[in-house]
């Protein structure tokens, strides 16, 4: 097989097995190291697909490329150098592109979140907004932002009340939002990723269960904290109409509050080292192996070139 035919088709072979096995090992190991392994693999598997569909794309119209005309209008020179240009800016442009939607959505995310609170002012960054809604959630940004509503304030005891904040500032202090940004930002370069985009929201907000655990002190205060909400949050939207709007994408009330709840019912699971080095390992490899393809596509390009060169000069010589 050609090194860009296997550069292309490579990133959604092993995109597709990661789809599905992903979110299972990720479920048998600590909630950080699964959100790092979720976020590595998503981005080597992202990255190989975009440079080997480049690859491919710029095999497949090398006889385009070999227009004379082509190279003098861009002031390129050669063949090989619009091979070069394209092989770096199509990875580029399709990053771009997936950004979009995602960017799109987390900016609708942060205003719908300022239109809740737009005539509150934080304390130590943190908002109480006279909302019966009982929801809390995080509001990322150059210094971060706590909100919580009086509707859940007033369904938790005081230590519950804690829970929820150090949730939430857990979301902040490990950027959560990045590694749930990026790989969606994955999934729109490959598909076959799109199980991993419910699986890092799931690990993130466990991820910030633990902490908060920690900060507290005792994990059953934590679980009845993170099940009280959800209870809470149940009852009341469940006594009126359906209303659409976005939620927040780290919020405490988010997931399956009865998993989440049971986990920290449960002893932590094991930090998973070994599996985070290998997730590393194989994120690294794939785009390098992809770059390799690239590197062929732009060899053949070049000896190509040198071909067309040598034979330019041998008819003009025989003139």
């Amino acid at each position: 097989m050609n090194s860009w035919l296997l550069a292309a088709v490579l990133p959604w072979g092993v995109g597709a097995v990661v789809g599905r096995v992903g979110p299972r090992l990720a479920r048998r190991v600590h909630p950080a190291t699964a959100t790092w392994c979720l976020t590595l693999v998503a981005f080597g598997v992202a990255a190989a697909t975009a440079i080997g569909a480049a690859a491919a794309a710029v095999a497949l119209v090398r006889p385009a490329l070999w227009d004379a005309s082509l190279p003098a209008e861009l002031g390129l020179h050669t063949p090989g150098r619009v091979a070069t240009v394209l092989l770096i800016g199509l990875p580029v442009l399709a990053a771009l592109a997936a950004g979009i939607p995602v960017a799109w959505s987390a900016v609708n995310d942060l205003l719908a979140a300022k239109a809740s609170w737009r005539r509150a002012r934080p304390v130590d960054g943190v908002l109480i907004v006279d909302d019966p809604d009982p929801e809390a959630y995080a509001v990322p940004g150059r210094q971060g932002l706590v909100v919580l509503h009086t509707g859940l304030l007033a369904a938790l005891a005081p230590v519950e009340q804690e829970v929820v904040l150090a949730h939430e500032r857990s979301h902040l202090d490990r950027r959560h939002y990045a590694h749930v940004l990026l790989v969606r930002v994955a999934t729109w370069l490959n598909p076959t990723l799109r199980s991993l985009a419910a699986s890092i929201a799931e690990q993130v907000e466990r991820w910030a269960d633990e902490d908060a655990a920690r900060a507290v002190g005792d994990r059953t205060v934590a679980a009845r904290a993170i099940a009280k909400a959800a209870l809470a949050r149940s009852a009341v939207r469940s006594g009126r109409r359906p209303v659409a709007r976005r939620e927040p994408v780290l919020r405490a009330t988010a997931g399956d509050a009865t998993a989440r709840a049971t986990a920290l019912m449960s002893p932590p699971l094991p930090a998973g080292r070994p599996l985070l080095v290998l997730v590393a390992a194989l994120a690294l490899a794939l785009p390098v192996h992809s770059g390799w393809g690239a590197h062929a596509v732009e060899s053949a390009y070049q000896k190509a070139c040198e071909q067309f060169s040598q034979t330019v000069h041998g008819d003009a010589a025989r003139r």
